[in-house]
């Protein structure tokens, strides 16, 4: 209600300049007697102000829905995101609470009711009862199981579970800001949060993006620290010697407080980058070769080990 009598006040106002506008120029109504002019004329001008009302009327309608469209854009992404994230918590939530898997480290993800699994299981049964458990959840759509069998309970990330459900929160937080800032509209970041330590990775086109992007995270509540490993686009594609390379994504490894206990290296073999060393499960497998391969600006080798000793 508030947005259409908005609306018609700024119409009726545009009308008001548009009439006075008119009648001042040159050789207007106003500039002469009515009785001088024809009545050919009087109604022509009438006709011409009637047109430049309906035009600028038309010009206000077509900003308003455009402006609309684009809030609604908006508010669906942010409503998307907190969706997603209420699913999560509440599949790892019914997770924790079935006895059988209470051992295990099972990762949850989902988007738009789609929820996928991933860690590792003693048995097939413990499997089946995981991917059970989680498409029973509400707002679950379907499961995608990526959970493997073997190699006993996985080892568990150090969190408890609360501290789980405050870093989810804390990651949606971070992307929400990043999303609602035009400046990064159209950019690829990555947030990851570890007890309110938030990793940004990903590329954007410009240093004046990374800065604005590493900020926002910074003045994000619940963030208590920001590791930057956000790639400026230009500066990847003048990316230097392999060893230059091999030495950035060292230090992109090191700096992440997943990876950093399992002591990976980016080992240089002629012309290529190869990154070896073992981790404990698949999930920490892709995001050591994400993270190396964003921080080299280019193709890495996976030659990581999947140990549940690792």
């Amino acid at each position: 209600m508030f947005r259409r009598s908005l609306a018609v006040l700024v119409l009726l106002l545009l009308v008001a300049v548009v009439a006075y506008v008119w009648l001042e120029r040159p050789g207007s109504l106003r500039s002469r007697p009515i009785a001088s002019l024809p009545s050919g004329q009087v109604r022509e001008d009438v006709r011409e102000l009637g047109a430049d009302a309906r035009q600028g009327a038309r010009t206000l309608g077509a900003e308003a829905r455009s402006l609309g469209a684009e809030a609604r854009e908006k508010l669906s992404e942010a409503g998307r995101e907190l969706h997603d994230a209420k699913v999560t918590a509440s599949v790892k939530t019914a997770l924790s609470l079935d006895r059988s898997l209470r051992p295990y480290s099972i990762d949850v993800s989902s988007e738009n009711g789609v929820v996928t699994l991933t860690g590792r299981v003693s048995k097939e049964e413990e499997r089946a009862q995981a991917e059970s458990v989680a498409v029973a959840v509400p707002d679950v759509t379907r499961v995608v199981d990526q959970i493997q069998v073997g190699g006993g309970p996985a080892a568990s990330s150090g969190r408890s579970l609360g501290e789980r459900f405050d870093d989810e929160k804390t990651e949606v937080g971070v992307r929400l800001a990043l999303s609602l800032n035009k400046e990064l509209r159209g950019t690829d970041i990555t947030v990851q949060a570890y007890r309110s330590e938030v990793t940004l990775g990903g590329e954007v086109a410009t240093e004046a993006q990374r800065q604005q992007a590493l900020q926002i995270a910074r003045d994000t509540s619940s963030v208590s620290r920001v590791i930057d490993n956000v790639r400026v686009r230009a500066s990847a594609a003048r990316s230097g010697s392999v060893a230059e390379r091999a030495a950035a994504a060292q230090r992109a490894l090191r700096a992440n407080p997943h990876l950093a206990a399992f002591q990976l290296q980016v080992q240089e073999e002629g012309d290529r980058l190869v990154l070896r060393g073992a981790v404990r499960t698949p999930v920490e497998k892709d995001l050591a070769v994400a993270i190396a391969r964003e921080a080299a600006g280019g193709n890495v080798v996976d030659a990581v080990e999947v140990r549940a000793d690792a």
